[in-house]
């Protein structure tokens, strides 16, 4: 049974949608362009891609830009884009530690391998609203009178490296597979392998794994977990050459990674940590770490908690699907709102006639509420007339 509105609808739809392209541009200024979203609200787009599962920078500002800022509806828009591409080849894996990091911390050691790289951030200053923002014409660099000295990039050891070459850090059981699940292709099942969980996880909703892994910290799971380190980076895409068959690095993505350990006492004899990683395309690091919250949660196994429960925590983090299913709510719900309506209130006049649902009369023999019969054969209430308008 279709929806009776929509029959009405097709130009009102297109005005509709004209409306929404006019606020983009109801201002008179002249419209913000996609270089501009793409090299100074890295973080949105950056955003946008994670969630999409697609390093594309450009392409997510365009989408930011169609979605008017709305991250959500801008990754939907590249996942639709994805899915017509086809694949030519897959990179070949590379490891965390070939990352050229522009920023690294270690909340776990003061000092460490290469030190700590504060980088761009602000996680230091007070952060109150700059009005002098409002009044900005053109951008003055603040870093235009650095003096720096030319150096070659460098990658720096990683962290947790350090706590496996002591035997502290306990290695989850290898994967019975021969390559890693794609779990854009194939769908997740459960119980579901590591790989699968971090694919997720690194697609999921920014919003949602950090509510889920805060909750985690907040006493409904046992991680509380240490970072390890934090790094904003860029790792190479590297490929094999289609004929000389040598690995050559063709680009490189920027990422945001983080690996926390979480001591572990079940081995009294042998106590070590556990331990939880995180990685998502562009700057993201809130949402890394909550990644690694996650990851190490789910390694438990356990359905005590929410964050534990695997099944669960997949479920829910997928943008698109929490998109869908809530957003779905503002299409028209007339039949089965009304035949909700319809129980409700006969149900009220049963009540009020002194009779209950065992007293009720019987369904008739063709199944019809006798209820229902009575009412359809009466003349038309006020309270129908005014449904009736309603649904038209």
């Amino acid at each position: 049974m279709g929806y009776v509105a929509v029959k009405a609808g097709e130009e009102l739809i297109q005005r509709a949608e004209d409306l929404f392209e006019k606020q983009r541009l109801a201002d008179e200024d002249a419209p913000i362009t996609v270089d501009q979203l793409e090299g100074q609200l890295e973080r949105l787009t950056a955003q946008a891609m994670s969630e999409a599962g697609l390093y594309a920078p450009r392409l997510a500002a365009l989408a930011v830009k169609q979605a008017q800022g709305d991250t959500v509806e801008a990754a939907f828009l590249l996942r639709a884009y994805r899915s017509t591409l086809e694949r030519w080849d897959e990179s070949v894996p590379v490891e965390p530690s070939a990352m050229f990091a522009t920023r690294r911390v270690s909340p776990a050691f003061k000092d460490v391998p290469g030190g700590q790289i504060l980088g761009p951030t602000k996680d230091y200053t007070q952060r109150l609203l700059d009005f002098e923002l409002e009044d900005e014409d053109e951008g003055e660099d603040p870093t235009a009178d650095w003096d720096l000295e030319d150096a070659e990039p460098t990658t720096l050891t990683n962290v947790v490296d350090v706590l496996r070459e002591e035997g502290l850090v306990s290695e989850p059981d290898e994967p019975d597979v021969d390559a890693p699940t794609d779990t854009t292709r194939e769908p997740v099942t459960f119980p579901v392998e590591r790989d699968a969980v971090l694919q997720e996880l690194a697609r999921g909703e920014t919003g949602a794994v950090t509510a889920l892994g805060y909750s985690a910290l907040r006493g409904y799971g046992q991680v509380h977990p240490t970072l390890a380190e934090v790094r904003v980076g860029k790792l190479p895409l590297t490929i094999e050459h289609p004929y000389t068959g040598d690995e050559v690095t063709v680009a490189d993505v920027a990422v945001s990674e983080s690996e926390a350990v979480v001591p572990v006492y079940a081995k009294r004899d042998d106590p070590q940590f556990a331990f939880g990683y995180g990685l998502t395309f562009g700057r993201n690091e809130r949402k890394a770490i909550s990644m690694t919250i996650l990851d190490a949660s789910i390694q438990l196994e356990s359905e005590d908690e929410p964050a534990e429960n695997a099944e669960f925590v997949l479920d829910v983090v997928d943008g698109m699907d929490s998109f869908g299913f809530i957003e779905h709510l503002k299409l028209p719900h007339y039949v089965t709102f009304q035949s909700i309506l319809d129980r409700i209130r006969a149900i009220r006049e049963r009540k009020v006639a002194g009779t209950t649902d065992d007293e009720a009369e019987p369904a008739t023999d063709d199944g019809t509420d006798p209820t229902e019969r009575e009412s359809s054969e009466s003349e038309p209430s006020d309270r129908e007339t005014i449904e009736a308008s309603d649904d038209d």
